[in-house]
């Protein structure tokens, strides 16, 4: 019911210590002219133009923004970063901390629904600043009005560094991480400093570093993931980051490979469609100049792993040096820090009965019996995780299904806004847990997971599961049947959802038409027929409407996922013009 793992190499009297602010003079103090952050800038040579900040540079220049911001505002008080990837937002981020503001890691304004989410977080927070860059300082002070200055940051940078830095504790807030919710208002997540710090510890002890390390990130930097691998990770031991544009990765995904090629203890991460995406856009001609044989770690993780993902990108970049256990499977959410259990070795897939899986259990499948394959995501570091029943509380053995329960130094006081949204989600409690375990304090992560023969498996989410006729059906195991019915479907957008008509629910199915295959060359009516054949072979259930979606139109949150329940609301209204 809950692991307690070693506690890893590196050792804890030095790192996940005192406040990301100390940590970063620290490095400046003893490594200043060392590189601490590496910007690989593809906009305007598509080769790449890079640039980087030392220790003491970082150190210098977020003195400076600090001394800025320390004009406007007082200690607690929030500033927004409405900033493009790159190394503005690292020194930013750092000289908000140095002021004792709470940053607010987000992105800059960009279209309609990007506003209309910032605007939503500005609601939440009140802050005193928003920074930006000098490019954008215009259209930000256009689109956005309120009580806050509208700076940038270059100018801020350009102002004397102070010699005062904000006196601040370890669990004092440092930023706020808004979730990708998109049904809902943004929930700020207090990030303190010790859960930032704790966190970069527990996942590199997970993923076995043990010395300087060598981050690679394409992942945004306001997102949870790429902050803490981004930002969070450097600070244990004073290494370099390497990191570029998210764009960058997505118009040229070979781009990632070479950031790490040659170099050593390389560690990086992403999410699932990002491996699919490199074994589909990095021909074997451009794969024979990598090495990869220096790479520690990749994460993949934000969204469900696959196994097949696992075995193809293994299979396309084994033979330039990518060992078998440098795959990591992982799981986490950002009320987490980020950080949750990691694989720590190769990854492990397992087929369960799915029937069994859909009632609560996890058992190997019967011959003939459909099955469902999930990965593993490995154990927890220095924090626990249970397996709940979540109408009563009580920890549930090993083969049971449950919701996911996380308790450690990592995770997060709360939202910003508190009340009502903190109730059923932190300082939850436990019924009667194993000895040693507290019984209060912990976090609802609304996952629903099972641990089997040491490893914890995601199943779904429990507002996702779709019950129909009394049973229980996970949507991952529906959409996955249907991406394989037909080349012309868009792996990874397709969501399959639950709606209810009159006396009963209904299943429905949303799939994304791929940009490789013209509307035109699909015959729609026996699209439908397929799917709902193999939906009906797979899963005994019916489909009451198939929708074919233009690429592009099938929502995801900010940071990737799957929105389902975005998805039904659309579906609902009436936005997706073509069913059959």
């Amino acid at each position: 019911m809950t692991v307690a793992m070693s506690p890893g190499r590196v050792p804890a009297s030095e790192v996940g210590r005192g406040t990301v602010t100390e940590a970063v003079l620290r490095w400046a103090r003893e490594k200043p002219d060392r590189p601490a952050f590496t910007f690989v800038d593809y906009s305007e040579d598509n080769r790449g133009r890079a640039t980087t900040l030392t220790w003491s540079e970082v150190d210098s220049r977020a003195r400076a923004i600090a001394s800025g911001l320390r004009a406007r505002a007082e200690p607690g008080d929030r500033a927004v970063l409405l900033l493009p990837q790159g190394l503005h937002y690292v020194t930013a981020f750092f000289g908000c901390l140095y002021a004792g503001v709470l940053a607010v890691p987000l992105f800059p304004v960009d279209g309609a629904g990007h506003r209309d989410r910032i605007v939503g977080v500005l609601g939440d927070c009140a802050p005193k600043a928003l920074l930006t860059t000098t490019a954008l300082l215009a259209a930000t002070r256009e689109e956005l009005a309120g009580p806050f200055d509208v700076l940038a940051v270059e100018d801020l940078e350009a102002l004397p560094p102070t010699g005062t830095i904000a006196a601040t504790q370890a669990d004092q807030p440092a930023y706020l991480q808004y979730t990708s919710g998109s049904t809902r208002q943004p929930a700020g997540v207090v990030v303190t400093h010790r859960n930032l710090m704790v966190n970069a510890r527990q996942a590199l002890r997970a993923y076995g570093v043990v010395d300087e390390v060598s981050p690679v990130s394409w992942l945004p930097l306001f997102h949870d993931m790429g902050l803490v691998l981004g930002m969070g990770s450097p600070l244990v031991f004073g290494s370099e980051t390497v990191f570029m544009d998210p764009l960058a990765f997505l118009y040229s995904p070979i781009r990632w490979l070479e950031a790490m090629s040659g170099r050593q203890s390389v560690l990086s991460a992403a999410p699932n469609f990002a491996y699919d995406l490199c074994v589909r856009r990095v021909p074997e001609a451009k794969r024979s100049t990598l090495d990869l044989t220096g790479v520690l770690t990749l994460a993949n993780g934000s969204e469900p792993v696959r196994a097949g993902t696992v075995a193809r990108f293994q299979e396309a970049f084994a033979p330039h040096g990518l060992g078998a256990d440098v795959q990591r499977p992982s799981y986490g959410l950002a009320e987490a820090t980020v950080y949750v259990t990691a694989a720590r070795q190769a990854p492990v897939t397992t087929a369960f009965d799915r029937a069994a899986l859909a009632a609560g259990r996890a058992v190997a499948p019967v011959d003939g019996q459909p099955s469902t394959t999930l990965v593993g995501h490995g154990a927890p570091v220095d924090q626990h995780v249970l397996i709940v029943d979540s109408a009563t509380d009580e920890p549930l053995p090993d083969g049971r299904v449950g919701e996911i329960r996380v308790s450690g130094p990592n995770v997060s006081p709360g939202y910003w806004s508190g009340g009502e949204r903190d109730v059923g989600v932190f300082g939850t409690t436990v019924t009667d847990p194993p000895a040693g375990l507290p019984r209060d304090g912990w976090l609802r992560t609304g996952d629903l997971g099972v641990r089997h023969e040491g490893q914890f498996y995601v199943v779904s989410r429990i507002k996702d599961t779709i019950i129909i006729d009394g049973r229980n059906h996970y949507p991952q195991d529906i959409e996955a049947t249907v991406e394989s019915v037909d080349s012309a479907l868009r792996d990874g957008h397709v969501a399959a959802f639950a709606v209810d008509r009159g006396d009963q629910e209904v299943l429905v199915v949303v799939a994304e038409r791929s940009p490789r295959t013209p509307r035109e060359d699909i015959d729609l009516a026996r699209l439908a027929a397929l799917v709902r054949a193999e939906v009906s072979t797979h899963h005994d259930l019916r489909v009451h409407d198939v929708v074919l979606a233009e690429p592009g139109t099938v929502p995801r949150t900010s940071s990737g996922k799957l929105s389902r329940s975005l998805c039904r609301e659309r579906y609902l209204e009436g936005s997706f013009a073509v069913t059959a």
